[in-house]
């Protein structure tokens, strides 16, 4: 015979006290632990906080494994999984992530930092400024982009970053955005750009594990990757300037597009004179787009 101490009560067989511990509201067994609760709250409280179970209380249910159950959330709530949060609503869920997270709200993604973020909303701009260079068919979204594209010599105009310097700098004769003391005066009196050393690097860079920069010493797998890094503005002169200087911006960039990308990000203050900077941008996007078609 069987007892029941909680209850007082005695069974005939085994069977029929499992039966009552299962069927009775004095009973909250938790199988998996062997373990009987008095209340269903304490075994509620048991599963949330036991390693061994995976437990979503909102539907009751317990799951195989944290990845099962993170699905579960996935699928039937309105579910944040940085925060391991279940909202009310989508409204709720998409407010938390605008408050809480770098969070693009056109793709529901979660980026880790601010700049990420920026740099991801990017994509999501129309691409409705055309490079004019001659055979060109490349839209970009942004005025740096397609800064960026002349630098990178990639355009069939021809058209390199040394054009692209030249030709800013004669636009910029009062110095805004060029720093006058790394410029020099040419033979007619006009500033321009220091001419930049062409340095290739040889196997002679392998340094038993990479290839070395011996500039920054920073590595690369390849051979090819390295002479890209020394042909990029990475080492090159800084002589551009953030226009919000007197805001206290002492930025200074080795290439036009970093520049532009800068101001166009107004990170510094710059928007405060914002329209100023867009007509001076407009300048060199025009002029830029007739280097293009020369």
């Amino acid at each position: 015979m069987a007892w029941c101490d909680r209850c007082e009560r005695g069974f005939p067989h085994d069977r029929a006290f499992e039966q009552h511990r299962r069927d009775s509201s004095f009973h909250w067994l938790c199988y998996k632990c062997d373990r009987d609760f008095t209340s269903e709250r304490s075994r509620i409280q048991h599963y949330t906080q036991s390693p061994r179970h995976h437990y979503c209380q909102r539907c009751d249910e317990i799951f195989d494994d944290d990845e099962d159950l993170e699905q579960h959330f996935e699928e039937a709530h309105w579910y944040c999984s940085p925060c391991s949060l279940i909202c009310d609503s989508q409204r709720q869920l998409r407010a938390h992530k605008a408050e809480s997270h770098w969070w693009c709200s056109i793709c529901d993604r979660i980026f880790q930092n601010e700049n990420n973020l920026t740099q991801h909303k990017r994509t999501h701009e129309p691409k409705n400024i055309h490079c004019p260079g001659r055979g060109c068919t490349r839209a970009v979204s942004r005025v740096g982009d397609l800064v960026l594209h002349f630098e990178s010599g990639t355009c069939p105009s021809g058209i390199t970053r040394a054009d692209v310097e030249r030709g800013i700098v004669k636009l910029d004769r009062n110095g805004v955005i060029t720093d006058t003391r790394r410029l020099i005066q040419g033979p007619d009196g006009v500033l321009a750009p220091r001419a930049q050393p062409r340095t290739w690097a040889t196997a002679a860079s392998w340094n038993g594990a990479a290839y070395e920069c011996v500039l920054c010493h920073r590595t690369f797998p390849q051979l090819h990757a390295l002479n890209a890094h020394l042909q990029s503005p990475a080492h090159a002169d800084k002589i551009f300037k953030c226009p919000s200087a007197y805001d206290g911006c002492d930025q200074r960039f080795p290439a036009a597009s970093a520049l532009v990308q800068h101001i166009e990000n107004g990170s510094c203050g710059v928007r405060k004179f914002q329209r100023t900077i867009e007509r001076y941008v407009e300048d060199l996007t025009s002029g830029m787009r007739r280097l293009g078609m020369s």
